[in-house]
């Protein structure tokens, strides 16, 4: 009767393929020591593994038909031959000697082995080595049985390399392949982590693309993305070894510089705004850049990776409001003035709601004797501050959405106020209200004018709207003209206000729906002085009248002024000569008071 060994600790809780390895393993030890029916088991090996025996120096002795078929050695080839012609590079020499080890001591061993075939290509096999134990206790020849297990080896290499790509894609931008947002707040923290109690330092910095929009709106998403493709090569080339760069979303990049002296950051940071300065090729153009950086020190500004990308977060902003293509370091000003916009934007919001806001109203006289028109101006009646003039909450204005929020109260009261007597039976020209480009973020105001006209049987034609020059050049200037030409057809007249000051060219006074121009004050106030301002006041009035379009002085203030602009031609004035902006209830005192 065959006694079958128990398995040794290597062979303990094998499972499946394994199982059936150490039991064939078993088998064949037991036969190649008693050799009875050792034909039959030889037989049913060939059948259903890959089988071989060596003697002690590895000198190959037998192979099966199995182990000719998947090494694409003949018998004879192999025979003879030492089994390191298998060999495939691989495994290392430890490998193999702690294998050679287990098996002189007469232990089987197991394990997987990647082999080379006679055509140099590689397979894998998991293997069991079982010695021959001689009468003198001594292995005199080992019997290896082996399973193909290369597809499942493969399947493991490449299950390894999804989940590779996985995780590069979880943590890269697909765009530039730099480490993207995630990977970045993660790298940051870390960096805080290491950093902390250590007494060293970093730099955070954040860089926006200046001509970002510019490029994308001019030459397509995919010139858009040549630029940032561009951007991150070389901000790549331009940073150090042991720095960090990541495309945080947008056109905007993090940077991370370890351990670098104030003038080491400063030269590299200046490094990478002039390499941003140098020509990009766009498909067949050529076209400038540039790019404004926000930089916080760690521990200095922050001692958490939220503070330090609060910090570069508004040094960057401050950078963009000095000019663009600069780098600003982060001052605790800067916090300090963040901190007093958000409050005052959270008291806007208060005053909205506790109905905290009004309109006064300031006449706009005729040069010509015809009807008064007023310019609607809003008030904040501040509980701790008292009434308070646009100036004094300027910063809000600076958000998006509390300029849309503040302009739909104007449109609202504006209505209210001259649908009530005795404002409603005034006679007056037109009114006129200052928009920003927040009122065309989407048709809701436009639509709500037109609603409101037809509640409260006001005619469109009895206001005006102020557009500055800027409001052409923003994000949702298609917006704002396509509102501008709705209500123009309807009859309401376009201004355009603070001329001569900001960034409007000749040409928008010819394709733009405007009706009027506006002289911003700074002009008139110095013009009886001032030769250089009295011909830039004429030059606009004779601009403006031979485009067929009127005029208004803002700021007219003595009748030394208003007799120079009614010689020019001046169409309206403006300003505290007539009177100051009053409350709608004083409307009927002020304008029957009122005298050219």
């Amino acid at each position: 009767m065959l006694t079958l060994e128990s398995t040794t600790p290597a062979e303990e809780g094998a499972n499946g393929l394994s199982t059936l390895l150490e039991g064939t393993a078993s088998m064949l030890r037991a036969v190649t020591r008693f050799r009875p029916e050792e034909d039959f088991i030889r037989y049913a090996l060939d059948n259903s593994a890959i089988v071989a025996v060596t003697d002690v120096r590895g000198t190959i002795t037998y192979v099966n038909g199995t182990f000719c078929e998947i090494s694409g050695y003949t018998q004879s080839e192999l025979i003879g031959s030492n089994h390191r012609m298998l060999k495939s590079g691989l495994h290392d020499t430890d490998f193999f000697r702690a294998m050679y080890r287990e098996i002189a001591q007469g232990r089987i061993w197991h394990g997987e082995i990647c082999n080379r075939r006679k055509d140099g290509s590689l397979y894998w096999v998991d293997t069991a080595i079982v010695p021959h134990i001689s009468e003198k206790g001594k292995a005199d020849s080992y019997t290896s049985i082996r399973f193909d297990i290369t597809a499942r080896k493969q399947l493991e290499v490449e299950l390894r390399a999804s989940k590779e790509h996985l995780k590069h894609l979880a943590n890269h931008d697909p765009l530039t392949d730099l480490p993207n947002r995630r990977c970045f707040q993660e790298f940051v923290e870390a960096t805080v982590a290491r950093h902390s109690g250590a007494g060293r330092s970093f730099h955070l910095a954040l860089l926006d693309v200046d001509t970002f929009k510019e490029i994308n709106d001019s030459f397509g998403h995919h010139a858009g993305d040549q630029l940032l493709q561009t951007v991150a090569a070389r901000l790549t080339a331009h940073c150090p070894r042991d720095g960090f760069i990541a495309r945080l979303g947008g056109d905007e990049f993090g940077i991370i510089l370890i351990d670098a002296s104030p003038a080491a950051a400063a030269a590299i940071l200046e490094g990478i705004l002039q390499s941003l300065r140098q020509p990009i090729e766009i498909g067949v153009n050529t076209r400038r850049s540039s790019a404004s950086l926000g930089v916080a020190v760690f521990p200095r500004d922050g001692r958490n990776s939220e503070a330090l990308m609060k910090a570069a977060d508004l040094a960057l902003y401050h950078a963009k409001a000095l000019g663009r293509d600069r780098y600003e370091l982060f001052q605790p000003a800067l916090r300090e003035a963040a901190e007093r916009r958000s409050e005052l934007l959270v008291e806007i919001e208060d005053g909205l709601r506790r109905d905290s806001f009004l309109l006064h109203y300031q006449p706009i006289v005729a040069r010509n004797g015809g009807q008064i028109s007023l310019e609607a101006l809003m008030r904040w009646r501040h509980p701790q501050r008292g009434l308070l003039t646009p100036g004094a909450f300027e910063e809000g204005f600076s958000d998006p959405a509390v300029r849309a929020a503040l302009g739909l109260f104007m449109l609202e009261r504006v209505f209210q106020d001259f649908s009530r007597s005795p404002a409603r039976d005034l006679p007056l020209g037109r009114i006129a209200m200052n928009l920003t480009n927040s009122d065309f973020r989407s048709d809701a105001f436009v639509d709500r004018f037109f609603a409101l006209c037809t509640e409260t049987g006001i005619s469109p034609q009895q206001f005006s709207v102020e557009v500055t020059e800027g409001m052409f050049l923003g994000s949702h200037q298609k917006r704002v003209e396509d509102g501008l030409q709705r209500l123009h057809d309807a009859g309401v007249e376009i201004a355009l206000d603070d001329f001569g000051t900001g960034y409007a060219s000749l040409t928008h006074l010819r394709q733009l729906p405007l009706d009027r121009l506006k002289i911003d004050r700074s002009f008139v106030s110095n013009m009886a002085t001032s030769r250089e301002d009295r011909a830039i006041v004429r030059g606009i009035v004779e601009i403006a009248h031979s485009l067929g379009k009127l005029v208004t002085a803002e700021g007219v203030e003595t009748l030394e002024q208003v007799e120079l602009l009614c010689a020019m031609g001046c169409d309206h004035l403006q300003g505290w000569h007539f009177g100051k902006a009053c409350a709608p209830d004083r409307l009927p005192d002020v304008l029957s008071s009122l005298a050219f």
